[in-house]
């Protein structure tokens, strides 16, 4: 697992054996699985894993998938051969170049529309730059384009109000209405900020961690061999 912040660094103490009290999941509505023609499937590093189910039953639908995976470098490469599986055809970007094409998706993006290529439906997971940029390539051509709002979503209940999204003129929760929402509809300037709005505490929080890290892991395991429940 990539360590991003104080969750996830605890997550990886884990170890063989060790194990999680409760997962909560499904969350949120299904994908929207129809028969579009070519539709073209943008991910961005660890949004792969949740693009891959999608592309998976979009081509067993009997679509073209296209799917482009864009990484940071060969190491952020992820579930490659699962992708080429589940895709008519790939694309792997990788920001230095050390594997694939280099450049961002919305490069292979750019070069597709260009060639000729009609696409029928789109789908964006991951950073909500390259979301966002993706519909503004999108949006002109009238392409429908779904985007996963999956970054922003809290508790998963709804209930915390830390997910709402902007869709128009109307709030929605990404975590009960979403996670996959119209692109030409989301307000992705309100969203950026949103999903900023706690950087600074969750810099505290893995600062925190890595300071105390022996006795955090320490504690973590003593509750879940209780089998409480561990909020992080």
């Amino acid at each position: 697992m990539q360590a991003i912040g104080k969750t996830t660094s605890l997550l990886n103490c884990l170890e063989a054996g060790d194990s999680i009290l409760d997962i909560v999941g499904p969350l949120g509505r299904p994908s929207e699985i129809e028969i579009y023609g070519t539709v073209i499937i943008l991910a961005g590093s660890v949004g792969t894993a949740m693009a891959l189910p999608t592309a998976i039953a979009l081509k067993a639908a009997g679509n073209h998938v296209v799917f482009i995976e864009g990484a940071r470098n060969t190491e952020m490469v992820v579930f490659e051969d699962e992708v080429r599986s589940a895709s008519s055809e790939t694309y792997i970007m990788t920001d230095d170049g050390s594997y694939g094409e280099q450049g961002l998706v919305t490069k292979k993006l750019d070069e597709l529309l260009a060639s000729g290529r009609k696409i029928d439906f789109a789908l964006a997971v991951g950073p909500v730059p390259m979301m966002r940029a993706v519909a503004r390539i999108t949006a002109p051509l009238g392409i429908k384009t779904m985007v996963s709002l999956n970054s922003i979503m809290v508790d998963g209940t709804g209930m915390c109000g830390g997910c709402r999204v902007l869709l128009g003129d109307q709030s929605r929760f990404a975590c009960v209405d979403g996670p996959e929402f119209d692109a030409s509809q989301v307000n992705f300037e309100v969203l950026m900020q949103r999903n900023t709005m706690y950087r600074a505490k969750e810099c505290e929080s893995l600062k925190s961690f890595e300071q105390n890290k022996e006795e955090e892991v320490a504690g973590l395991r003593a509750e879940l061999a209780a089998g409480e429940t561990h909020y992080v």
